[in-house]
């Protein structure tokens, strides 16, 4: 990451990948919520799963293009307003939630991968991902356990995230405004 005085918003590329991860990913947890809690025994339970299977696997690819683009990109300084305990805060909110993405979205593979009633992950009729690993029960518990967990995790992060972005626009000075480099 270089963080640059010069550059006062993320490059187009950057902010593309942005807003169409969090679309797709605030999407899928809707729907994965809602998944959730469908009764086991209804007749539609698993309508809605290939579209969240074939979602999610866009959503791991914006995000391993995220990783490189963010890493080589340039990244505008820290707002001229924020406190220390602000930028290291919020650094520490970003790492959080690239982590949960990157957990969130790959657990849902290798959940897919695990489980033994499906072979790879179809993608609209168009292709299919393979699995990447041999079906097993136990595997498959495990890492539906960490779907689960990364996605109330990313909920908190998102919050956060939310919370510090409507501070900085709303509360704040002028120059504290972190939202204008995003748009």
């Amino acid at each position: 990451m270089n963080i640059s005085q010069t550059v006062e918003k993320y490059s187009k590329p950057m902010r593309f990948l942005h807003w169409s991860t969090a679309m797709i990913i605030m999407t899928l947890l809707a729907v994965g919520f809602y998944m959730a809690g469908i009764d086991p025994d209804a007749s539609d339970k698993y309508d809605l799963y290939p579209l969240h299977k074939s979602f999610g696997m866009i959503a791991l690819l914006l995000v391993l293009i995220r990783l490189p683009v963010r890493a080589k990109g340039q990244v505008p300084a820290p707002a001229a307003g924020l406190q220390k305990w602000e930028h290291n805060l919020s650094h520490l909110v970003h790492i959080g939630l690239y982590v949960a993405m990157l957990s969130m979205t790959l657990s849902g593979y290798f959940m897919n991968s695990t489980y033994q009633y499906v072979s790879g992950v179809d993608m609209f009729g168009l292709f299919s991902v393979p699995d990447i690993t041999a079906k097993s029960e136990y595997w498959n518990g495990i890492c539906h356990e960490i779907h689960s967990f990364t996605a109330w995790a990313f909920l908190v992060l998102l919050g956060l995230h939310l919370a510090g972005v409507a501070k900085h626009r709303l509360l704040d000075d002028k120059e504290s405004d972190v939202l204008k480099r995003m748009v």
